[in-house]
């Protein structure tokens, strides 16, 4: 009689149990890893957006001789930075206003301005492209990574690196 070479169904299953579970225990770091690079990402892209808005605010105020605002908050001014911006210019006659650009932040993105004044609703730029007394820092939290973007009174402003949020930033968290 012929001996027959095989594993049990005992030790299929054993075998199975193992490689599900170390599946599982894979696709979960994975899936944190995904989640850490998309905030990553996003976080970058929402920084630049904002810093797009505060040049081009800045160069049309320069290239009109007239007043123009970055506000937080896409239909109205409301300070709420964590909604998105508006760039825009009072018309000529000061009635009504006109909206160069906006832009909308990621949803679950948080945005917060530490600065002077503390309730800031909107970076105003004058002829001369000087923000005046309106420095500060924007705060930017999504996940558990952070970036910050730093308005001084000319009118410039530089970004951080990321950071994750044990890191501190010295101008606080969003929270």
């Amino acid at each position: 009689m012929t001996q027959q070479c095989g594993y049990s169904l005992l030790e299929l299953l054993c075998v199975l149990a193992i490689l599900s579970l170390l599946a599982h225990l894979g696709s979960s770091h994975f899936l944190s890893v995904n989640q850490d690079l998309d905030d990553q990402r996003t976080l970058k892209t929402e920084v630049a957006g904002l810093a797009n808005g505060l040049t081009q605010a800045r160069q049309l105020a320069v290239a009109s001789g007239r007043l123009s605002y970055l506000c937080g908050g896409i239909r109205h001014c409301t300070g709420d930075w964590s909604d998105g911006f508006r760039v825009y210019q009072h018309t000529e006659s000061g009635e009504t206003e006109k909206t160069f650009a906006s832009m909308p932040f990621a949803s679950g993105l948080l945005v917060a301005w530490r600065g002077f004044p503390a309730q800031k609703t909107q970076i105003e730029y004058r002829l001369n492209g000087l923000s005046g007394y309106q420095n500060g820092t924007f705060v930017f939290c999504l996940g558990r990574w952070k970036m910050a973007l730093v308005l001084n009174q000319s009118g410039r402003f530089y970004v951080s690196s990321l950071q994750s949020q044990s890191a501190s930033l010295s101008v606080g968290d969003c929270v």
